[in-house]
């Protein structure tokens, strides 16, 4: 592991176990055994370490649903494919999703952090839509065709709500659950 990796991993155990305002990078420095200097060469802030940990992730998940979109040719099967890897992604990440969700809410008390976190979130929906334009049109049960970005940004957003939600109460969301969202969108399907 190199040391922006060490950082980055760090950070996330630090984040985790205090808030970002509480948090310091001295504290990251001790988690990660990299030298405060070190990761100023790195980032300049935290606010600077802390985007970096979210286009990593962002790149992470938009990379494996576009292999998985790519990849997958039926409407049902790519669903049943996202689901599992929101499954698997929340498992391996459990952490980093309850960070990112303390730090929007810390984000939004200042002014320039609320500008820099929604300037982040248009870039997001600009790459959410080109990745969801990947799953095509789908024929609902109904007989109705619809827009795949329109699908797919159901289907992420019903997740990631479920996920959110259950973190915000301080529960780990159930896998059944995330299940279900997929079948209820599986039997939207024609």
């Amino acid at each position: 592991m190199d040391k922006r990796e060490k950082i980055l991993k760090a950070a996330i155990d630090v984040f985790f176990q205090k808030s970002f305002y509480d948090a310091t990078m001295e504290d990251i420095a001790e988690a990660s055994g990299v030298k405060k200097s070190t990761i100023y060469y790195y980032y300049t802030s935290k606010m600077d370490l802390v985007f970096e940990l979210l286009k990593d992730s962002i790149n992470i998940l938009f990379t494996n649903l576009e292999e998985i979109l790519k990849n997958t040719e039926e409407a049902k099967s790519k669903v049943k494919s996202i689901i599992d890897f929101y499954i698997k992604m929340y498992k391996e990440n459990y952490k980093l999703f309850i960070v990112f969700q303390r730090i929007g809410y810390d984000f939004m008390k200042s002014k320039d952090e609320k500008a820099r976190i929604n300037e982040f979130f248009e870039n997001l929906r600009k790459e959410k839509k080109k990745l969801t334009s990947l799953f095509g049109d789908v024929t609902l049960s109904s007989g109705k065709t619809l827009n795949g970005e329109v699908f797919v940004g159901a289907l992420m957003g019903a997740l990631g709500r479920v996920i959110f939600e259950h973190i915000s109460q301080g529960k780990d969301p159930k896998e059944k659950e995330l299940r279900d969202i997929g079948e209820i969108f599986i039997a939207a399907l024609k």
